[in-house]
């Protein structure tokens, strides 16, 4: 790969950052889960590098500016993000050029753009956004949601069965009231049965 001097990367990346470029190219947000891997290829429906090799005819260098401003390309190295693995690695397939970020978090949260330079000094520009509105939550979303479903019918179920038990038990304490009353009526308080009994023998010593 054609190399470029340092003044001119940095004067190509001013252009880009800032959005000077006559060609700001075709941008798409990614979304992965936290500490997943994410593949960002430096091409697009209108270069069609991957379907049509050819059109990578005239390009002498490709850059990836990470969200921090860095550059980097095919010979650069990334520090390690635990071991044996690399915060990002590109592609050693020129004609390939993807990055991938592994173990992505908050840091590696934003907007990074593949510069692609031409013999003729023109420039075309891929721009991946990488979780720009947050990271990917689907799986938890419905994780949590199966669980949420689970648990509503479960508090159904118990809902329901302490309803009946509260029926039933009005239902029985209700029929073993009535039946104490029905009881005492036909077998009569003894209570009173005392107080006649007592009314009987007054009025009986009364007379005599």
């Amino acid at each position: 790969m054609a190399a470029m001097s340092s003044k001119s990367v940095r004067w190509f990346a001013c252009l880009v950052v800032f959005g000077f470029t006559v060609h700001t190219g075709y941008s798409q947000n990614i979304k992965v889960e936290y500490f997943s891997s994410a593949t960002l290829p430096c091409d697009n429906k209108d270069l069609n590098f991957t379907m049509n090799p050819s059109k990578q005819t005239g390009v002498v260098s490709k850059y990836w500016i990470l969200p921090t401003g860095s550059l980097v390309d095919n010979t650069s190295t990334s520090d390690m993000v635990a071991s044996n693995v690399y915060r990002w690695t590109v592609s050693e397939i020129f004609t390939n050029f993807n990055l991938t970020i592994n173990r992505v978090n908050d840091d590696d949260f934003g907007m990074y753009i593949c510069v692609v330079v031409y013999s003729n000094s023109s420039i075309e520009i891929v721009r991946r956004g990488l979780n720009l509105d947050g990271a990917d939550f689907s799986k938890l979303e419905e994780k949590y949601k199966e669980n949420a479903i689970i648990g509503g019918i479960a508090a159904a179920c118990l809902f329901v069965v302490f309803s009946a038990s509260c029926v039933i038990w009005q239902c029985r304490y209700s029929s073993r009231e009535k039946r104490t009353q029905k009881e005492g009526v036909e077998k009569g308080d003894p209570a009173e049965k005392a107080f006649d009994n007592s009314a009987i023998e007054v009025e009986e010593t009364n007379h005599l």
